[in-house]
């Protein structure tokens, strides 16, 4: 009996020991990971991670999707435009860091290289493909004669008609996306050289291939994780001088191609993008799932291109100031896009004031918002979807004939996605190097705490059972030496007309002994 007492005792002190160790692992084990996880994501030439942040192993998919005008004359004549969507025209965008310089202030510089490369397979037709769209240059250059004095203004109308410039031009994907000399700006830049034109050509992505968007400064996170590729500065400025108000020039955020690690879903995002010359951020929406990986989706709202009078923090995107706010949805950079009309907008409208709609626009979240899925602990992004509309502002002009008669309206040109996912080799590394072990180290304390518990509930089991076995072998023995003396006393005194004693009590008492003994 000893012994099975010292068994119970010592089983209990090994299950609370385990249980408790188990509860205090937790703190302990999760400090690991966290420095396991910052470790490998530190913008460091020994980390997990830098290979991936050089040059990404994924593949970039750069998709345009065209709008094609079907109606030009109408439109010249005042009716609406309607058009036929061509794409996607895939490109393979191959990116890699040059340049790369450490700082000594936990700061690392470089440029950002992309190259461009055209995929027939995944597209729906070749680079010579060629549709109707509106002539870009033509109205850049009324744009810039509003101002001017009215002799320029009826000289560049003249010279317009005079070398056939037309509101509507035919120019085929690869002449749009990566230039073509245009007659205008040929001529402008004949006469005045590079102070009011870089170049006689024109392109929407003229510049960016085989180029980059200039320098970046980012954090490496050696000091603090929680700045880990936020930039610093960009071009040498900590902030852009475009816009109106200092908090809308501010850089914030990263530069998208690394996050944060440790996510704290009430927090919105931030990433700098120099397309649209300013920082946006995103906002929690789901938890998804990618090849068994739990990720975060975070997605562009609904209000992020809305005018300073619905979100008041976009006031200063309004330009030349806030009483020319354009229609919800909508974006002027032509302070950044060397005077051209350009407004940019989400896919087909995408949460737009509903009066910039045009025929055969038809906005959709899944197909065209903009979003990321990132893993939650590490904060690498496992999928993107970067999705931006280029329109034109189009407005009658009494000095470009040619737009006399028009509508004023937001003229789409074309749309992109910039996509990319994590390829099955990348997945595979990930789940071997990096979440497995978090698993295991955020599980074991769990595990250990859990055996200790069942242990000591075990114990606590045994015990009582003893208990109550040893209880009831002593009732009946104390049952069987009161049957033994009443047995005696029945016998002497049988003819005084005493009750006879109760014999169940005892045989009771054996049969709960027997199927205890069974349990």
């Amino acid at each position: 009996m000893a012994g099975a007492f010292a068994y119970c005792i010592v089983s209990s002190v090994i299950g609370v020991l385990l249980f408790g160790g188990g509860i205090g692992l937790i703190p302990l084990f999760h400090k690991i990971v966290h420095d396991m996880v910052v470790e490998q994501l530190v913008i460091d030439k020994s980390s997990m991670t830098y290979d991936g942040w050089v040059s990404p192993g994924a593949t970039i998919y750069m998709q345009f999707w065209f709008f094609d005008l079907v109606n030009p004359t109408e439109v010249m004549s005042g009716h609406l435009p309607y058009f036929a969507e061509r794409g996607p025209y895939t490109y393979r965008e191959h990116r890699e860091k040059q340049n790369i310089t450490w700082n000594n202030n936990g700061t690392v510089s470089y440029r950002n290289k992309m190259t461009y490369i055209f995929d027939p397979s995944m597209s729906v037709g070749t680079e010579d493909d060629v549709f109707t769209t509106i002539n870009i240059p033509l109205l850049t250059i009324t744009t810039f004669l509003e101002y001017s004095p009215n002799i320029v203004k009826w000289l560049a109308d003249l010279f317009s008609r005079i070398v056939g410039e037309d509101l509507f031009i035919e120019r085929s994907v690869k002449e749009l996306l990566w230039g073509y000399e245009d007659p205008i700006f040929s001529f402008i830049h004949t006469f005045t050289g590079d102070t009011f034109l870089p170049s006689g050509d024109f392109g929407l992505f003229m510049d960016k291939n085989n180029s980059d968007d200039g320098v970046y400064t980012v954090y490496t996170g050696e000091h603090d994780i929680d700045k880990l590729n936020s930039i610093e500065n960009w071009n040498g400025r900590p902030n852009v001088t475009w816009w109106t108000t200092d908090e809308a020039n501010m850089i914030n955020g990263t530069d998208g191609t690394m996050n944060r690690p440790f996510a704290d879903l009430s927090e919105k995002p931030y990433l700098f993008s120099s397309d649209i010359c300013r920082s946006i951020f995103g906002e929690y929406e789901k938890d998804v799932h990618y090849e068994g990986i739990r990720l975060v989706r975070f997605t562009g709202p609904s209000y992020i291109f809305a005018n300073g009078t619905e979100y008041p923090p976009n006031a200063g995107f309004c330009t030349p100031d806030i009483d020319h706010c354009l229609p919800g949805g909508l974006l002027n950079v032509s302070v950044c896009k060397q005077g051209a009309p350009v407004v940019f907008s989400l896919p087909h409208f995408l949460y737009a004031d509903p009066r910039v709609l045009l025929p055969t626009m038809s906005p959709n979240k899944e197909e065209h918002e903009t979003f990321v899925d990132a893993d939650p602990i590490t904060g690498i992004t496992m999928r993107v979807a970067k999705r931006l509309q280029t329109n034109i502002h189009l407005k009658p002009s009494k000095y470009a004939r040619r737009t006399s008669g028009v509508q004023e309206m937001f003229f789409p040109v074309m749309w992109l996605n910039e996509s990319c996912e994590l390829d099955d080799a990348s997945v595979h590394k990930y789940k071997e190097s990096v979440q497995t072990p978090i698993q295991i180290m955020d599980i074991a304390p769990y595990i250990i705490a859990g055996i200790g518990f069942i242990i000591i509930i075990v114990t606590l089991i045994l015990a009582v059972r003893r208990y109550r076995k040893k209880r009831t072998s002593r009732s009946l023995e104390s049952c069987t030496e009161r049957t033994s003396l009443l047995h005696e006393e029945e016998f002497k005194e049988r003819g005084n007309g005493e009750p006879r004693p109760n014999r169940w009590f005892c045989h009771i008492t054996r049969k709960l002994e027997f199927h205890e003994s069974k349990l």
